[in-house]
Formats: C-alpha cells, structure tokens, sequence
C-alpha cells in the first residue's frame, strides 16, 4: 500500500484562486487543480491507494466549516487531518469532535495561520491533543519563496523541538524533512529523535540531493519517516521515484512509502 501523507484539496468554487495565490505568493508552479476530483484521478494514475489531506484554517470563525467539509468528503481512499485554531473559543471541543469522528490528528501551518510552534498560547491544544492521542502535524521550515532567507520562518525544526521538550507524550510530524531549507538545523535539533518527518519538498523533489537523504534517513530511522508529496504543488508519481531511487533497502522503501502511514492511520502493524 502506498500512502501520501501530505496533500492539500480546496473546495471547487476556491481551488483555482488558492492554487494560483501559492503560486503568485510562495513561488509555487502548480502541478494540479488542487480539487478533490484532481487528486483522486491523479492517486489513480500514480498508484496511490490512500491520500492524507490537510486541512488548515487561517481563521478560528474557519476551522469547523473547514473540518466539516472533509468530514463529509472522507472515505477509505481520502483521509485527513483536522485544522484548529488557538483563537476559537472552544478549540477544546472541536478537538474533541475530531478525535470522535475518527480523526488522528490536526495540521498546523505556520505560512497560513502565522503562529510558531512554540507560542505560549499553543501549549494547552498540544496537551489537549496529546491526552486525546492526536498526531500533530506540523509544517516546519521555510516556504519555498523564503528558501533564501531561512530566518524569516516561524515554524522551525528548533521551534519543534520545544515543543517536543515540554509536551514528550505528543505524537508529531514535522513535515518537509524536518525543515524545507533547514537540513542542518534538522540535523542538530530533531534527527533521530522520537518523532516523525515527511518527505513532501515542492514544487521538486528532485532537486534534494539524494545521497544527503539517504543519510538523513538512515540518521533518523526509516521506521519514522513518512511518504509525502504536498499535491498539487509536487506529483505524486515522481515523489515515489524519488524514495524507490534512495540508497536504502527495499524494506525501508516500503516502510517509508505506506507501512509506516498504515500504523499510524490504521493501527496496523508495519
């Protein structure tokens, strides 16, 4: 099985307009509409059986409509992680909501919602999310427009490991290799710590030198690294090539590309 942990979808009526503000605003050329029906069809064309979209709202008034609209687009093919914001008055609830709905986590995306991890006013979602077994997700490095100017992030592999330190019990994933143009930083703070990271780097994979990665990988554990491509700004069939390309056992590859995903999100042995 092979399973996309980072992917985005907007509703119709928006995904033209949000795919082309990325693009305008992040410097990311679009690979795909960016819609439901776009990713199912390109999941079938590059041998994807499960996709994790992630939700995010830059709002509080935002989450609920946000999270109800997956919520009644999910199926055993479409999965997702939730959205919450500290400024709803009752995220605890919401979270609640999520987790009763078979939801395993939420999204936090510091380029939309402009909050770092380690703001004293996100503590109490962590400890919430944690006593509740939630994944947290978080987007950790620069955006692609800022690959120049790292210091400009607000979510950082060392940011992340704050949190980490002060909440040991949450499940988390730091997306982009544990930092998008943050690798040493990744390499000093987070690698081969108790957590996970995606492979999701657009708008191209290829670009990651990938005798780095392989040792990256073997660094951190390849049993805590998740397949991710961040559709439509990256496709998915060559971010399968990229992994099968890795100097690294075909065991791992499997690991990296479904078996790890399938315990998180299943329950199901690796």
């Amino acid at each position: 099985m092979i399973i996309d942990f980072h992917t985005h979808i907007f509703p119709d009526a928006v995904a033209a307009a949000v795919v082309a503000d990325a693009e305008e605003n992040l410097e990311l050329p679009t690979k795909g509409s960016g819609n439901e029906q776009g990713l199912r069809g390109h999941m079938r064309e590059s041998g994807v059986d499960v996709s994790v979209a992630l939700a995010v709202a830059p709002e509080g008034r935002l989450v609920r409509k946000t999270n109800d609209w997956l919520l009644n687009i999910r199926d055993s093919h479409l999965v997702f992680l939730g959205t919450i914001h500290p400024d709803m008055p009752d995220w605890d609830q919401e979270i609640a909501r999520l987790k009763n709905e078979g939801v395993k986590g939420i999204k936090f995306n510091a380029l939309l919602q402009k909050i770092a991890p380690d703001e004293k006013k996100m503590f109490p979602i962590y400890e919430k999310m944690a006593k509740e077994k939630m994944i947290a997700l978080f987007h950790s490095g620069a955006s692609h427009k800022e690959r120049n100017n790292p210091s400009a992030a607000l979510s950082t592999p060392e940011r992340i490991a704050r949190v980490m330190d002060a909440v040991p019990n949450l499940t988390i994933i730091a997306a982009h290799y544990g930092g998008n143009h943050m690798l040493a930083q990744v390499e000093e703070h987070l690698l081969g710590r108790r957590l996970y990271i995606d492979t999701a780097f657009p708008p191209d994979v290829f670009a990651l030198d990938p005798q780095r990665i392989a040792r990256l990988i073997r660094k951190h554990g390849a049993h805590q690294v998740l397949f991710g491509t961040d559709w439509p700004w990256e496709r998915q069939e060559r971010g399968i090539r990229y992994i099968r390309g890795l100097d690294l056992p075909e065991k791992e590859m499997d690991m990296i590309l479904g078996g790890n995903a399938e315990r998180l999100l299943f329950d199901r042995k690796a």
